[in-house]
């Protein structure tokens, strides 16, 4: 939406920062070693907009060192945000360090495999607790550490919707927003999840792991939020 009149970049140097963050949790690195870096690519890139998922996983230095940037934060509801990312996990050849970081983003050995969970275990993937935790985590920090003037947030099913919004809170020309490359993400009806998971046990894990969450920016459960 934004790189065909602006400066932005999808992802990048991705596999640099995934490496980075890391390295900072396993202190490797320290916190003022990863905002150099964060700093210097910055410079490096000279990119007016930033867009990553893993962002959310370096939104504290960003805030530090960038304290004129502005964030916007795409929502997306947990069930079909875990449909997709299960799709893709299924479907596509995921890049090495993308694998090795999804260990520590999912944390496995914290949500182990139940009994529910066999049917994913054994395509290599995670827990359903393990994946609805990593949703709410990042709707909880972006939310929690984003000061409410500095943040967009934005179900993802409304971005194509949006464009007067984005344009006013990034105070650029509406029409520099370019609606044909809105990243809509939407699921392409029943996949992999679908087969892998129990509807019954999924609705039961939404409903402990992500009623707040849920009830907060998915009030309607009727909607089409895909």
């Amino acid at each position: 939406m934004l790189s065909t009149h602006h400066r932005a970049a999808h992802e990048p140097e991705r596999e640099a920062l995934l490496e980075m963050i890391l390295r900072e949790s396993r202190h490797d690195v320290s916190p003022q070693d990863t905002r150099r870096l964060l700093l210097e690519r910055d410079a490096r890139l000279d990119l007016e907009y930033d867009i990553s998922w893993a962002n959310q996983f370096v939104i504290g230095h960003l805030l530090a060192v960038f304290p004129a940037a502005k964030f916007i934060v795409l929502v997306r509801d947990c069930s079909s945000w875990l449909g997709s990312i299960i799709g893709h996990l299924v479907n596509r050849d995921v890049p090495p360090d993308v694998l090795a970081f999804l260990r520590w983003w999912f944390q496995p050995e914290r949500y182990p495999h139940s009994h529910h969970d066999r049917a994913l275990e054994a395509r290599g993937l995670f827990s359903i607790p393990a994946y609805l935790h990593a949703w709410n985590r990042h709707i909880d920090l972006c939310t929690r550490l984003i000061p409410a003037h500095r943040r967009l947030i934005l179900r993802t099913h409304e971005l194509a919707l949006s464009p007067g919004r984005l344009a006013a809170f990034l105070q650029i020309p509406e029409e520099s927003i370019d609606l044909g490359n809105a990243h809509l993400n939407r699921a392409g009806g029943p996949g992999p999840a679908e087969r892998l998971i129990d509807r019954t046990y999924l609705a039961e894990m939404v409903d402990a792991i992500c009623r707040d969450n849920m009830s907060r920016f998915f009030p309607d459960p009727n909607a089409n939020n895909t």
